[in-house]
């Protein structure tokens, strides 16, 4: 009855929302069960044997799983059949995370072992690093057909389309640089916001492992958040969900301290690294100093540290994330304090999430990207 009222796109959307659930259910089935069977696929998840087989057949052209021909599954199982297993090393994600003086390029198998990484100074000029990219790769060893992907992560405003809609590092204005990227490779590439891949490779491999709804927040010289919601990076209506160096308070407003799009935020002038490291010339001596009681570091620390809390109480009441990971390079020189914003925020809202320090530190982005490259390749 519900079918015979859609419309023709929502059906559309349906069946395709369905074929990506039993796409995930049968790829989860393989690298938990496996040596397993097309039919006993089809039997446990209670799919229909033609089914089975599209998923299985993509997955094999995908590379994200292997055929490991004829063998009996075990002990009484019958007549032999051909098995299908996981294999991680039967393909490799490329991640590459541009910052401002140093780029990254890492590449991990389908489990996330790192399997080759370098480094180049960054440039702006796609040409130059294209070029910079592929001797990396080459370098690598890796044959194209075993490679499902490139993740690149952009510090700026990035849309799922590829087109970077603002990057200030870069001075990539509406500048549609996956295109570009996408033909000079013979796989997927796939572009993203630094702050959405570091939230990605966090929940991969890092302090958010497997946390479905979390908040990542970076602070350097600069202000980052990425909101991951039922497993999914929220983009916002302009891919410009996470901006929360742009929180305003009431005290900001009389002061006539406001927010500019594409400008340092009213938050981040409070809390980044350049702000911090005035006095004492780096985040790591300021926060050295709160901890030996100098009087100055600790009127500094504290008023950083009721800022930083007033924002995460406020999102985890709006958010109600299970987790908060905190990360970036001030983040890195704070571990002593973190306690201190955990009491902080906890005592701001009735709604409390575990806060977390990051632990994949100038690399996250970079795996999240790879994390990036599975997750759209496997979902086609």
């Amino acid at each position: 009855i519900e079918e015979s009222v859609m419309s023709g796109n929502k059906r559309v959307a349906t069946v395709e929302f369905i074929k990506k659930i039993n796409r995930s259910l049968v790829l989860d089935m393989i690298k938990e069960c496996q040596p397993v069977s097309r039919a006993q696929i089809a039997r446990e998840l209670s799919l229909s044997k033609t089914t089975v087989s599209l998923i299985v057949e993509d997955l094999l052209k995908k590379s994200m799983i292997i055929d490991l021909g004829e063998c009996t599954a075990g002990k009484g199982a019958g007549r032999p059949a051909w098995m299908l297993g996981f294999n991680p090393d039967s393909a490799y994600g490329i991640g590459v995370s541009i910052a401002r003086s140093e780029t990254l390029l890492v590449i991990t198998n389908l489990l996330g072992s790192c399997v080759f990484k370098t480094t180049f100074p960054s440039t702006n000029q796609l040409s130059a690093l294209i070029e910079r990219i592929q001797h990396g790769i080459s370098e690598s060893g890796l044959a194209d057909q075993t490679i499902s992907g490139l993740g690149i992560s952009v510090p700026g405003t990035v849309t799922r389309e590829g087109i970077v809609l603002h990057s200030g590092t870069l001075n990539w204005h509406h500048y549609n640089a996956g295109s570009v990227l996408q033909s000079q490779f013979p796989y997927p590439v796939f572009l993203g916001n630094d702050a959405n891949c570091a939230a990605l490779g966090e929940r991969w491999l890092g302090a958010g492992k497997g946390t479905d709804d979390m908040l990542f927040l970076s602070i350097g010289n600069g202000v980052g958040g990425a909101v991951i919601c039922n497993g999914k990076v929220v983009d916002g209506s302009h891919s410009l969900s996470g901006e929360i160096c742009y929180q305003i308070g009431t005290d900001d407003i009389r002061q006539k301290r406001f927010n500019v799009l594409g400008e340092t935020g009213v938050f981040e002038q409070k809390v980044s690294a350049h702000t911090l490291s005035k006095t004492f010339g780096s985040c790591q001596a300021l926060f050295d100093a709160y901890c030996a009681g100098d009087i100055l570091a600790r009127e500094t620390v504290s008023q950083f540290v009721l800022e930083l809390s007033v924002v995460l109480a406020n999102f985890i009441g709006l958010l109600n994330p299970e987790r908060v990971i905190l990360g970036g390079p001030v983040i890195e020189a704070m571990s002593g304090v973190i306690q201190e914003i955990r009491d902080t925020a906890f005592s701001l809202s009735p709604m409390h999430a575990e806060i977390s320090l990051a632990t994949l530190g100038k690399y996250a982005s970079a795996y999240g990207a790879i994390a990036d490259v599975f997750e759209r390749v496997e979902q086609g």
